[in-house]
C-alpha cells in the first residue's frame, strides 16, 4: 500500500482525506513544518508523496517546499491552495519544487488520479496545474 504525508492545519480536511482514501493509501497527517521535515528525514518514513495544503501560498511556503525539494528530491509533491491570479508568480517559483498543483475546492477523485500518476513506475516529467 502506498504511503503519503499530508501537511495541513485543517483537521476536517485531514479527516476527509483519511476517510476517502481508507484502504487505498496510508496517510500520515502532520501539522508543522518542523514535524514534517523531521518525519520525512527519518529512515523509517515510508512516505512516497507529500500533499501540502497551503492556506495562503506565501513566501514561507515557497521557502519550505524548496527546502523539502533540496533535502528529499525524490519525494513527489502536490500542493493545494485556493487559486488567485496574484499567486501566479508564486506558482511559477514552485514549478521546480512540486509536481502538481491542485486548486481548491478540489475533487478527491482528481487528487487520487494525481497521486496515482506521481506514484506510478513512470511518473510524469512535467509539472501539472489542475
Amino acid at each position: 500500500m502506498h504511503h503519503f504525508c499530508l501537511y495541513t492545519n485543517d483537521f476536517d480536511l485531514a479527516e476527509s482525506f483519511k476517510i476517502y482514501f481508507e484502504g487505498k493509501y496510508v496517510i500520515e497527517h502532520l501539522q508543522s513544518h518542523d514535524a514534517l521535515i523531521q518525519h520525512l528525514s527519518d529512515k523509517q518514513c515510508r512516505c512516497q508523496a507529500l500533499i501540502y495544503d497551503a492556506v495562503n501560498l506565501d513566501e514561507s511556503d515557497i521557502k519550505f517546499l524548496t527546502q523539502v525539494h533540496e533535502e528529499i528530491p525524490e519525494l513527489a509533491v502536490i500542493i493545494c491552495y485556493v487559486y488567485f491570479e496574484e499567486k501566479k508568480l508564486s506558482e511559477k517559483l514552485l514549478a521546480a519544487q512540486v509536481q502538481a498543483i491542485i486548486y481548491k475546492p478540489f475533487d478527491f477523485g482528481e487528487v487520487d488520479r494525481q497521486v496515482q500518476k506521481l506514484l506510478s513506475p513512470t511518473p510524469p516529467a512535467e509539472f501539472a496545474a489542475i
